[in-house]
């Protein structure tokens, strides 16, 4: 059996740079920018993430608490220091896509 790997989704709180970077590495991303959802609610976003098997990545503290999920997601990846640099939050995200699979990341959160 193949496991599959990660799909980035950051939501609009994450500076659009860290996309960019991803991508240069070959990582697949998709901003909320990209996909015109912009201002739209943090359901809407999980929701988005979801039915695109892609794991979320935030610095939003509503994500952070279970209790707020409303539907099973692909993975959280939460940013919880606001004023992370662009740098950190690329090789986070890198060292979760060369240690996890789609699989293993279902409806969990991590904190970076």
């Amino acid at each position: 059996m193949s496991l599959s790997k990660l799909r980035f989704y950051l939501d609009e709180n994450m500076d659009p740079e860290i996309s960019e970077q991803l991508r240069r590495r070959g990582i697949d991303v998709l901003t909320a920018r990209d996909v015109s959802l912009l201002e739209v609610s943090d359901d809407v976003q999980l929701r988005f993430a979801a039915s695109h098997d892609r794991v979320l990545c935030t610095k939003d503290s509503g994500f952070a608490d279970p209790a707020n999920w409303v539907a099973e997601h692909d993975g959280i990846a939460y940013f919880p220091d606001s004023s992370m640099s662009i740098g950190y939050a690329v090789n986070a995200l890198l060292e979760l896509h060369r240690n996890e699979t789609a699989e293993s990341m279902e409806n969990r959160l991590i904190y970076l």
